[in-house]
């Protein structure tokens, strides 16, 4: 098991908001049934903008990234709210792996969390930031646009910190491999491999490309182990 507390544990479990919120939001979409709403839509809903006010005065992020995270928190909730885990050992196979051969991209479930080992995936920081640590990441299947996945990598997760950092990525429709995870996205060097000084036991992501090859080869293998 991961250890710590989950991003949407910390940020609406334990505040009691996805609790507020999350079912009147629910109930404002039942008129839209059959159409599922893409993300303006979605943000223009008054319960959505009640919420996004609480968690700017509490957490002091941006309108931008809070509007991502009750984005794909909500829809993780409305997916039945249970986070999927990967431990230490299987993620450093599925990096070290050459390849997965033939494999129709699917995702476990429409949206939800993922949730990695800590401090083992890093990011490195924008100009003069330092590098964050992968928590996981969230994703939406679908939306507007037939065969493409909205993705939020979430990084720097701890207890004593109010908020995250959030990376956006939209994966644009599956390629004829029918999947990423083959891909050789860095042109030197192995993907995946490590971003920090001196953290040679570490891994690290450097590209959208990878990206899309680690959720490749996590979702081949929660499809195949469960």
């Amino acid at each position: 098991m991961v250890e710590g507390a989950s991003p949407f544990e910390l940020i609406f479990g334990r505040t009691g908001l996805a609790a507020a919120h999350f079912p009147r939001i629910a109930a404002s979409l039942e008129p839209l049934a059959g159409s599922r709403p893409d993300r303006e839509r979605f943000l223009m809903l008054g319960p959505v903008g009640e919420l996004m006010g609480e968690l700017a005065s509490a957490s002091g992020e941006g309108t931008a990234q809070i509007a991502l995270l009750t984005f794909h928190a909500f829809h993780r909730w409305q997916q039945g709210g249970e986070d999927h885990e990967i431990g230490a050992g299987a993620l450093r196979e599925l990096l070290a792996l050459g390849g997965i051969g033939e494999w129709q991209f699917q995702p476990p479930a429409p949206a939800g969390y993922l949730r990695l080992p800590r401090h083992l995936l890093w990011v490195a920081g924008a100009e003069g930031q330092p590098a964050e640590p992968v928590d996981g990441f969230f994703w939406v299947d679908g939306g507007s646009v037939a065969n493409v996945l909205d993705l939020l990598l979430v990084l720097g997760v701890h207890e004593g910190r109010p908020g995250v950092t959030v990376i956006e990525l939209a994966s644009g429709p599956v390629p004829g491999a029918g999947h990423w995870g083959d891909l050789q996205v860095r042109s030197e060097g192995a993907d995946f491999g490590n971003v920090l000084p001196g953290g040679d036991h570490l891994y690290g992501l450097s590209a959208a490309g990878e990206v899309l090859k680690l959720i490749s080869r996590l979702f081949w293998h929660l499809q195949r182990h469960g």
